[in-house]
């Protein structure tokens, strides 16, 4: 019993003195971070981003008229089996909202120059492929990580239909975002 008892103060002073040095490194606990991770997304908030899709890139510019919901425009210029440029409205809402990531989903409408690409290897079919200039509904889900007060990157897998064809087109999106803070 004696050892027993022995072997459990040991264990109670190793654990508990690298726990009391680590708090000395690292400070006191921040209470304040959440806060600041959940006020990006307040309402009156201005945000802007720019990033990187597959073979192409994106920018876009926002505000919340409303806790975790965002409007704003985008534009992209793809090139992942398909060429396209585009451009045009969405809107966002956080699912969930705070900590160090934050998901959301997102719709919207853009309209933009459509081709695909020429996957005729053997040149049996004369031309290149159909070009649309048409409108495109949108619908994405993403992660956003937050790196600081103003900063976050995020993700998004987005998906696209034309409105003049029966053509989906999907889009993979990584951008770093700048929040500007509140009018």
């Amino acid at each position: 019993m004696k050892h027993h008892l022995l072997a459990l103060v040991l264990c109670t002073v190793s654990f508990s003195a690298p726990a009391q040095a680590l708090k000395k490194l690292t400070g006191p606990k921040n209470p304040e971070w959440k806060a600041e991770s959940v006020a990006q997304h307040q309402r009156g908030s201005w945000l802007i981003g720019a990033g990187l899709t597959l073979l192409g890139a994106t920018a876009k510019a926002g505000y919340f008229p409303a806790h975790r919901f965002w409007v704003g425009v985008e534009g992209e210029v793809h090139g992942f089996l398909s060429n396209r440029k585009e451009a045009g409205l969405f809107a966002r809402y956080y699912l969930w909202n705070g900590g160090f990531i934050s998901g959301f989903a997102e719709s919207g409408v853009s309209y933009g120059h459509f081709q695909g690409w020429d996957m005729d290897i053997d040149n049996e079919t004369p031309g290149s492929p159909t070009r649309y200039e048409s409108a495109k509904l949108n619908g994405a889900l993403g992660l956003e990580i937050t790196l600081s007060r103003q900063f976050s990157i995020e993700g998004v897998g987005k998906i696209g239909k034309l409105t003049d064809a029966n053509w989906f087109q999907p889009s993979f999106q990584a951008s770093l975002n700048v929040y500007l803070g509140r009018k």
